[in-house]
């Protein structure tokens, strides 16, 4: 099994089972955590507009991001998993 079998096993298994609470919680705190780092570090080395441009761009995503797990953490991804028959 190579790399990047390895890789897409860990996605399926990941993608196949709904999130729990705790992972959306982990997720939440994690992204809070890297949109105010760099802001920090852009705010040091750009400008306080540029940070904030990218704090917003980093939160749109990340909120994107929060949204879908939750969704599929309530719904699971039946549609990742494979047959085994």
């Amino acid at each position: 099994m190579g790399i990047i079998d390895r890789f897409e096993t860990e996605y399926l298994d990941v993608s196949s089972s709904r999130a729990t609470v705790r992972d959306i919680v982990e997720l939440v705190v994690g992204s809070v955590v890297f949109v105010a780092i760099a802001w920090l570090f852009v705010s040091t080395f750009v400008g306080d507009t540029a940070a904030l441009g990218v704090a917003v761009i980093f939160g749109v995503i990340f909120t994107i991001t929060i949204l879908s797990q939750a969704y599929w953490g309530l719904t699971g991804r039946s549609d990742y998993r494979e047959d085994d028959g």
